[in-house]
């Protein structure tokens, strides 16, 4: 693999995965060790035998409460090329019910290199939202307006039953 590969990898695959998977232990590891994406995606280019070119303080994760929700934001080190991130929104409740992992993606000169608002389902779907902009914190407010539009577990299963 090469750079852009690993953090594609790391950014599209793995994180999605683990939110998804590990729910409260990966949120938990996120807001306990200020360096712990640092350090997975530093051991995938060990692992590749490639020098990593990022740096810790390149990896921000911060919180933010959205009504009965809570919101993470991770952010990751200007993408080089797209669809590397520049950010991934991860919204969630208590009881984890209602999920999302959002991913702001660079784009490409066909598109005048306005950022994507992406997401990946619990199934591993990836959708396509629009454009967006980093700008007056709209990729944030369409990121919420999407995961509070969207039904709840709870919500699914009970719809389920009629």
């Amino acid at each position: 693999m090469n750079q852009h590969e690993i953090r594609y990898l790391f950014e599209h695959r793995l994180l999605p995965q683990w939110f998804f998977k590990y729910q409260f232990s990966f949120i938990g590891s996120l807001l306990q060790d200020k360096e712990i994406l640092y350090r997975m995606i530093h051991d995938l280019f060990k692992e590749e035998g490639l020098e990593n070119p990022y740096t810790p303080d390149q990896f921000q994760v911060t919180v933010s409460n959205l009504m009965d929700q809570m919101s993470l934001k991770i952010s990751f080190p200007e993408p080089e090329e797209e669809p590397l991130c520049y950010c991934s929104y991860l919204f969630f409740d208590k009881e984890f019910d209602n999920v999302s992992f959002f991913c702001i993606e660079k784009g490409n000169k066909e598109d005048q290199m306005h950022p994507f608002l992406c997401s990946w389902t619990p199934d591993g779907t990836h959708l396509n939202h629009g454009r967006c902009t980093l700008e007056n914190n709209d990729d944030f407010l369409r990121c919420a307006k999407i995961h509070m539009e969207q039904p709840s577990e709870n919500q699914k299963n009970t719809n389920k039953g009629e």
